[in-house]
């Protein structure tokens, strides 16, 4: 216990305004608020634009830019089957927490991948849809959270029938991505 609450208070240190130092001059970010009403709503817009053949509605709820690094979230909604697009980001930390629905996600490394940098919803990364390398499947459902480095590649090889929902909170540390306009 006593190793515990050592080590802990070493992380502690280490966490910006923690330490005891002097704050910054610079006023802290004001907080960002997504409300209830507002992930509903993206949601339905979300299962909306699920039209046949449309395999993925991804929309970008809110970009909070925090100086060092942005914050977005996005409600990605996503129909029963497998998706054959294999995904990584180049930079981006992907979080995702399941909504609705539940299915299998395999994460892995991608091969033969094409290099796209043209997402502002995504970021820069690459595709492929090949199956991936050394992959490793998660089943996911409500309540699940799944953290994806940049670099992982990543694919829903199945979708349970009813289709997903998440909530995805993607730390930019390069501002690449932006709210449509």
């Amino acid at each position: 216990m006593r190793r515990m609450l050592i080590g802990l208070t070493a992380l502690i240190t280490l966490i910006p305004g923690t330490s005891g130092h002097a704050q910054s001059a610079t006023p802290p970010q004001p907080a960002t608020d997504i409300k209830s009403a507002q992930i509903q709503e993206a949601v339905k817009r979300g299962l909306a634009a699920l039209t046949p053949g449309v395999s993925v509605s991804d929309r970008l709820i809110s970009v909070a830019d925090l100086m060092k690094h942005n914050v977005a979230v996005a409600v990605v909604a996503r129909p029963a089957g497998p998706d054959t697009r294999v995904l990584s980001h180049d930079k981006v930390t992907e979080i995702y927490y399941v909504l609705r629905g539940s299915g299998t996600q395999a994460t892995g490394t991608v091969v033969s991948g094409t290099h796209q940098d043209t997402s502002k919803t995504i970021g820069p990364g690459m595709s492929s849809n090949v199956p991936l390398a050394r992959a490793t499947s998660s089943r996911l459902g409500p309540g699940d959270i799944q953290i994806i480095p940049p670099g992982l590649g990543h694919v829903w090889t199945s979708i349970d029938p009813g289709g997903i929902e998440y909530l995805v909170f993607r730390i930019d540390p390069e501002h690449v991505l932006e709210m449509p306009k």
